[in-house]
């Protein structure tokens, strides 16, 4: 799925960094989950449970598809009756309906048929169909919000109706959610990430059609399949909280994989889409990006300038105080948030007796381009660091 500061290339030298000090640690922890990519290769590889948690539960529901699970999920008639239960419920709300067609993905070279066509659907969906589904005692959040900018019509009804019908099956559940929530990313018509979705400018209208035809279903098959057969050696456990409330669940001795947050704007503000899709309510959207309202959206401190540099240095602290060995990884040079890798291994001095450092190449989001070059790249190469901090 797409994430900020994915860490699937460096995963394999994130994990060497922990079973170097693992030692006789009971627990592991992915204290930012994220994407989920490192708490599950940690539960693959080690035969200790992990604990992975995130302020947004889409993050935590998308970790708890492999860690919640200790057999393989591999026989997956379940998925066909998952998709014909939504396929039911669509049919059932909106079989008398007629909803305006997806643009077809051979109009991505005209102009205006498609732009026409996305405005239709938008004011469909803001109209008629907001007045069905907020009648019928089911919730379409999704299609409620962003119907017509993220999605098609089609597709948000789809994410939906696959939300409100997922299977009893607590393997299959968790499987299904994380796999929906993947696809939900997958499919969605934004530079990236869901801060806000593409324009329908002339440029950027191509590639709205072409998302908009993506096939929900294929995508959600396809993430089921390849987090189906994965599973933990040791079940663990996820939680949606804060980093501190996170380590008072660990022991001395245990490792904690750190990898905050880079960038002076909330994550909140980049998955507020998947987030919407996790929790499964209907929330009020405004703005550009159809943001929820800020009350509702998790805040961390290290996305705050002027706080990021204490909060960095608290997480050392309360490491260290209850003897937890850190492996914390973070880009070579000064982020927005005002952090640098040398922030955390200069500050961590204080508290542990050993403080390592390795250099590794990562590929970083900027954020919908970085202003170095006339196409701002979505993405750049960067070198990151790994810090091990423990103590003898």
């Amino acid at each position: 799925m797409k994430y900020m500061g994915h860490k699937g290339r460096i995963v394999g030298a994130i994990e060497k960094q922990i079973e170097r000090v693992a030692g006789d640690a009971h627990a592991l922890c992915d204290a930012f989950c994220g994407s989920g990519v490192v708490a599950w290769s940690l539960a693959e590889k080690f035969d200790r449970p992990v604990l992975a948690g995130d302020l947004q539960s889409f993050a935590t529901a998308r970790a708890a598809g492999v860690l919640s699970r200790t057999a393989p999920v591999t026989e997956f008639a379940f998925v066909d009756r998952w998709f014909k239960r939504a396929e039911d419920l669509i049919e059932e709300i909106t079989g008398d309906l007629r909803i305006p067609a997806t643009p077809e993905a051979q109009l991505k070279t005209k102009f205006i048929a498609p732009r026409k066509a996305v405005k239709k659907a938008r004011g469909y969906a803001a109209q008629t169909l907001r007045r069905v589904l907020r009648s019928n005692g089911h919730r379409w959040p999704i299609t409620l919000a962003y119907a017509g900018y993220y999605y098609s019509i089609k597709q948000a009804l789809v994410l939906d109706a696959l939300r409100q019908t997922l299977p009893s099956g607590p393997a299959e559940r968790v499987v299904a959610l994380s796999a929906l929530i993947g696809a939900a990313s997958r499919c969605s018509a934004s530079p990236g990430h869901t801060a806000q979705p593409l324009g329908i400018g002339r440029k950027s209208l191509p590639h709205v059609i072409e998302a908009w035809n993506r096939l929900v279903f294929d995508y959600v098959r396809d993430e089921v399949i390849q987090i189906g057969p994965r599973y933990a050696k040791v079940q663990g456990e996820v939680k949606t909280t804060s980093w501190q409330k996170l380590l008072d669940h660990l022991s001395p001795g245990d490792v904690v994989f750190c990898d905050p947050p880079y960038s002076d704007v909330q994550y909140s503000r980049f998955y507020h889409v998947l987030e919407t899709l996790s929790r499964g309510n209907v929330v009020e959207v405004s703005g550009t990006g159809r943001n929820p309202p800020f009350e509702e959206r998790p805040v961390s401190e290290f996305s705050r300038k002027s706080k990021s540099k204490d909060e960095a240095e608290g997480l050392l602290r309360q490491a260290a105080e209850r003897e937890l060995r850190l492996v914390i990884t973070f880009p070579v040079t000064r982020q927005s948030n005002g952090l640098a890798a040398w922030t955390f291994a200069a500050k961590a001095q204080k508290y542990f007796s050993r403080v390592e450092n390795r250099e590794v190449e990562s590929v970083f989001s900027t954020l919908g381009g970085n202003g170095t070059a006339e196409h701002r790249p979505a993405r750049t190469e960067l070198v990151e660091r790994i810090i091990c901090c423990y103590s003898k």
